[in-house]
Protein backbone atom coordinates (compact mmCIF):
# COMPACT_ATOMS: atom_id res chain seq x y z
CA UNK A 1 0.00 0.00 0.00
CA UNK A 2 1.51 2.95 -1.19
CA UNK A 3 0.97 6.50 0.55
CA UNK A 4 0.12 9.31 -2.31
CA UNK A 5 -0.17 12.50 -1.49
CA UNK A 6 -2.56 14.28 -4.00
CA UNK A 7 -3.84 17.84 -4.81
CA UNK A 8 -6.50 19.00 -7.48
CA UNK A 9 -6.87 22.78 -7.67
CA UNK A 10 -9.47 23.15 -10.45
CA UNK A 11 -10.14 26.50 -11.89
CA UNK A 12 -12.97 28.48 -10.88
CA UNK A 13 -14.09 25.86 -8.16
CA UNK A 14 -11.43 25.86 -5.67
CA UNK A 15 -11.86 21.84 -5.15
CA UNK A 16 -8.84 20.81 -3.30
CA UNK A 17 -8.06 17.87 -1.63
CA UNK A 18 -5.53 15.55 0.15
CA UNK A 19 -5.56 12.06 -0.50
CA UNK A 20 -4.58 9.44 2.37
CA UNK A 21 -3.31 5.91 2.37
CA UNK A 22 -5.23 4.49 -1.25
CA UNK A 23 -4.99 0.29 -2.21
CA UNK A 24 -4.83 -0.37 -5.79
CA UNK A 25 -7.32 -0.12 -7.92
CA UNK A 26 -8.29 -3.69 -9.41
CA UNK A 27 -7.59 -4.47 -13.33
CA UNK A 28 -11.10 -4.29 -14.30
CA UNK A 29 -14.79 -2.58 -13.01
CA UNK A 30 -18.22 -2.98 -14.61
CA UNK A 31 -21.11 -0.78 -13.67
CA UNK A 32 -24.48 -2.45 -13.98
CA UNK A 33 -26.68 -2.92 -16.60
CA UNK A 34 -28.97 -1.22 -14.99
CA UNK A 35 -29.05 1.27 -11.67
CA UNK A 36 -31.96 1.55 -9.06
CA UNK A 37 -31.27 4.13 -6.63
CA UNK A 38 -34.62 5.10 -4.26
CA UNK A 39 -34.16 8.24 -2.12
CA UNK A 40 -34.39 8.43 1.08
CA UNK A 41 -35.46 11.87 2.64
CA UNK A 42 -32.38 13.72 3.18
CA UNK A 43 -33.85 14.75 6.46
CA UNK A 44 -34.45 11.12 7.81
CA UNK A 45 -30.99 9.49 7.04
CA UNK A 46 -28.16 9.19 8.98
CA UNK A 47 -25.07 11.42 8.03
CA UNK A 48 -28.20 14.01 7.28
CA UNK A 49 -28.33 15.55 10.17
CA UNK A 50 -29.44 19.20 10.46
CA UNK A 51 -27.96 21.58 13.00
CA UNK A 52 -30.26 21.07 15.89
CA UNK A 53 -29.74 17.23 16.05
CA UNK A 54 -26.62 15.12 16.91
CA UNK A 55 -25.76 12.17 14.77
CA UNK A 56 -22.70 10.03 15.93
CA UNK A 57 -19.64 9.76 13.34
CA UNK A 58 -20.53 5.29 13.48
CA UNK A 59 -23.94 6.52 12.39
CA UNK A 60 -22.62 8.34 9.51
CA UNK A 61 -19.96 5.73 8.76
CA UNK A 62 -23.17 3.40 8.34
CA UNK A 63 -24.89 5.69 6.42
CA UNK A 64 -21.81 5.49 3.33
CA UNK A 65 -21.41 1.98 3.76
CA UNK A 66 -23.22 -1.29 1.66
CA UNK A 67 -22.22 -3.75 -0.95
CA UNK A 68 -22.89 -1.98 -4.29
CA UNK A 69 -21.24 -3.11 -7.58
CA UNK A 70 -18.14 -1.18 -8.66
CA UNK A 71 -18.00 1.41 -11.11
CA UNK A 72 -15.49 1.93 -14.15
CA UNK A 73 -15.87 6.32 -13.44
CA UNK A 74 -15.33 6.76 -17.39
CA UNK A 75 -18.15 9.03 -18.31
CA UNK A 76 -20.08 11.76 -16.58
CA UNK A 77 -23.34 13.14 -18.39
CA UNK A 78 -21.60 11.03 -21.67
CA UNK A 79 -18.26 12.83 -21.14
CA UNK A 80 -14.91 11.32 -20.67
CA UNK A 81 -11.93 13.47 -19.13
CA UNK A 82 -10.16 12.22 -22.32
CA UNK A 83 -12.36 14.16 -24.53
CA UNK A 84 -11.36 17.65 -26.42
CA UNK A 85 -13.08 20.31 -27.41
CA UNK A 86 -13.87 18.62 -30.32
CA UNK A 87 -15.92 15.66 -28.69
CA UNK A 88 -17.15 17.91 -26.24
CA UNK A 89 -18.90 19.64 -29.48
CA UNK A 90 -20.05 16.38 -30.82
CA UNK A 91 -21.56 15.35 -27.38
CA UNK A 92 -22.78 18.15 -26.18
CA UNK A 93 -23.39 20.61 -29.16
CA UNK A 94 -23.38 24.19 -28.55
CA UNK A 95 -22.96 25.86 -25.25
CA UNK A 96 -25.74 27.94 -23.22
CA UNK A 97 -22.21 30.34 -22.24
CA UNK A 98 -18.64 30.04 -22.53
CA UNK A 99 -17.14 31.83 -19.78
CA UNK A 100 -13.22 32.52 -18.96
CA UNK A 101 -12.18 31.32 -15.38
CA UNK A 102 -11.44 34.52 -13.15
CA UNK A 103 -7.97 32.20 -12.00
CA UNK A 104 -6.46 30.88 -15.03
CA UNK A 105 -6.99 32.76 -17.94
CA UNK A 106 -6.25 29.94 -20.50
CA UNK A 107 -9.05 27.85 -18.99
CA UNK A 108 -12.65 28.35 -20.35
CA UNK A 109 -15.93 27.02 -18.95
CA UNK A 110 -18.90 25.86 -20.96
CA UNK A 111 -22.11 25.99 -19.69
CA UNK A 112 -24.72 23.25 -20.50
CA UNK A 113 -28.26 22.89 -19.05
CA UNK A 114 -26.94 19.90 -16.91
CA UNK A 115 -23.20 20.50 -16.40
CA UNK A 116 -20.73 22.86 -16.79
CA UNK A 117 -17.43 21.38 -18.21
CA UNK A 118 -13.86 23.43 -17.74
CA UNK A 119 -11.52 23.10 -20.29
CA UNK A 120 -8.00 24.12 -20.50
CA UNK A 121 -6.02 24.29 -23.99
CA UNK A 122 -9.15 22.57 -25.32
CA UNK A 123 -8.89 19.54 -23.21
CA UNK A 124 -11.47 19.13 -20.72
CA UNK A 125 -10.24 19.23 -17.24
CA UNK A 126 -13.14 18.83 -15.03
CA UNK A 127 -16.87 18.39 -15.47
CA UNK A 128 -19.27 19.74 -12.95
CA UNK A 129 -22.90 18.82 -12.18
CA UNK A 130 -24.94 20.96 -9.71
CA UNK A 131 -27.99 19.72 -8.03
CA UNK A 132 -30.34 21.29 -9.52
CA UNK A 133 -29.87 19.49 -12.37
CA UNK A 134 -31.96 16.55 -11.01
CA UNK A 135 -30.17 13.35 -12.49
CA UNK A 136 -26.69 12.95 -13.45
CA UNK A 137 -25.27 10.12 -15.86
CA UNK A 138 -22.42 7.71 -14.68
CA UNK A 139 -20.99 5.56 -16.95
CA UNK A 140 -24.30 5.40 -19.12
CA UNK A 141 -26.49 4.97 -16.03
CA UNK A 142 -29.16 7.77 -14.92
CA UNK A 143 -29.20 8.50 -11.50
CA UNK A 144 -30.89 11.05 -9.30
CA UNK A 145 -29.15 13.61 -7.73
CA UNK A 146 -29.15 13.55 -4.04
CA UNK A 147 -26.61 12.80 -1.39
CA UNK A 148 -28.68 9.92 -0.46
CA UNK A 149 -29.57 7.97 -4.02
CA UNK A 150 -25.75 8.64 -4.89
CA UNK A 151 -25.00 7.12 -1.44
CA UNK A 152 -26.88 3.91 -2.49
CA UNK A 153 -25.62 3.14 -5.88
CA UNK A 154 -22.34 4.33 -5.45
CA UNK A 155 -21.42 2.62 -1.77
CA UNK A 156 -18.48 3.40 0.56
CA UNK A 157 -16.41 6.43 -0.79
CA UNK A 158 -12.87 6.01 -1.08
CA UNK A 159 -12.10 9.34 0.96
CA UNK A 160 -14.09 11.42 3.28
CA UNK A 161 -13.20 15.37 2.87
CA UNK A 162 -14.60 17.88 4.98
CA UNK A 163 -16.82 19.04 2.56
CA UNK A 164 -17.72 16.21 0.66
CA UNK A 165 -16.77 12.56 -0.28
CA UNK A 166 -14.47 11.45 -3.20
CA UNK A 167 -14.39 7.84 -5.14
CA UNK A 168 -11.64 6.89 -7.08
CA UNK A 169 -11.12 4.67 -10.19
CA UNK A 170 -7.18 4.92 -11.24
CA UNK A 171 -6.97 8.33 -12.06
CA UNK A 172 -10.77 9.21 -12.39
CA UNK A 173 -12.09 10.29 -9.31
CA UNK A 174 -15.83 11.83 -8.23
CA UNK A 175 -16.48 14.21 -5.73
CA UNK A 176 -20.07 14.83 -4.08
CA UNK A 177 -19.84 17.85 -2.69
CA UNK A 178 -21.89 18.50 0.53
CA UNK A 179 -23.43 20.60 2.34
CA UNK A 180 -21.95 21.36 6.20
CA UNK A 181 -25.06 22.48 7.57
CA UNK A 182 -27.18 19.56 6.86
CA UNK A 183 -25.28 16.96 4.58
CA UNK A 184 -27.58 17.78 1.53
CA UNK A 185 -25.50 17.58 -1.76
CA UNK A 186 -24.80 20.53 -3.71
CA UNK A 187 -22.57 19.46 -6.58
CA UNK A 188 -20.62 16.41 -7.90
CA UNK A 189 -17.72 16.83 -9.76
CA UNK A 190 -15.23 14.31 -11.90
CA UNK A 191 -11.57 14.70 -12.58
CA UNK A 192 -8.34 13.61 -13.19
CA UNK A 193 -7.14 12.78 -9.57
CA UNK A 194 -3.24 14.43 -10.37
CA UNK A 195 -0.50 12.46 -8.28
CA UNK A 196 3.11 13.63 -7.41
Amino acid sequence: MALVISTVALGWTGTAWVAGPQEPAAESYSAPAVQTAAAEPLSAGPGTASPASAVSGAEEEAAWTGAVPEWELQRVNGLSMSDDLKTLYEIKGEPLAVEKDPLFKDEQIFVYEDCRVGLYQNFIQYILVPAAAGTIDIDGVRLELTADALRQALGEPDWKAEDGVVYQRGQAALKLFLSPENGSLTSVQYFHEFQS
